[in-house]
């Protein structure tokens, strides 16, 4: 597998806006530990853009061409007070890329199944279970990247809108 990196040209076919060398560097500048293994950096940064693609409809702007593959470039994308030119790929969309990706490595981003709260079990000669009151849950947090990617969002990702009465 092969990245296509989308430089904000419309390239044909990109699945991502980061480099496995971008992965690993940005990785090596605060700490964090992920495979050195090109294929293994790639697929994460592919599992990451399919959560960035998932949270195309609450980005700001629209996308620059109906045939492009990722959510960005956009046009008419308000990042503090300015309009990002319509070519543009910022970098707090890739930081938010390679932190999903980082996070990838550990946990899942995007859940297809759900947690039964299984408090107990006990396998003498019967084997039985107990679970915690509430039902089943599942949930994702990311902080992180959401730290970068709310910038991008409509209203900085928030559904509370304020309006003048």
């Amino acid at each position: 597998m092969a990245l296509i990196i989308e430089d904000g040209s419309i390239v044909a076919n990109a699945n991502s806006f980061v480099t496995a060398v971008e992965l690993a560097a940005y990785a090596a500048l605060r700490g964090v530990t992920i495979s050195g293994v090109t294929a293994t950096q790639e697929s994460l940064l592919i599992l990451a853009m399919d959560y960035i693609k998932g949270r195309e409809s609450n980005m700001k702007g629209h996308r620059v061409t109906q045939a492009q593959e990722l959510p960005y470039p956009r046009y008419e994308v308000s990042y503090h007070g300015f309009y990002l030119a319509s070519n543009t790929i910022p970098s707090q969309l890739k930081n938010a890329q390679i932190e999903l990706a980082i996070q990838a490595g550990n946990s899942e981003l995007l859940i297809s199944e759900t947690t039964t709260n299984l408090e107990s079990f006990n396998v003498d000669g019967v084997y039985s279970e107990s679970y915690f009151n509430g039902g089943a849950w599942s949930t994702v947090r990311t902080d992180k990247a959401d730290a970068y990617l709310d910038v991008l969002m409509q209203n900085g990702n928030s559904y509370n809108i304020l309006t003048r009465v």
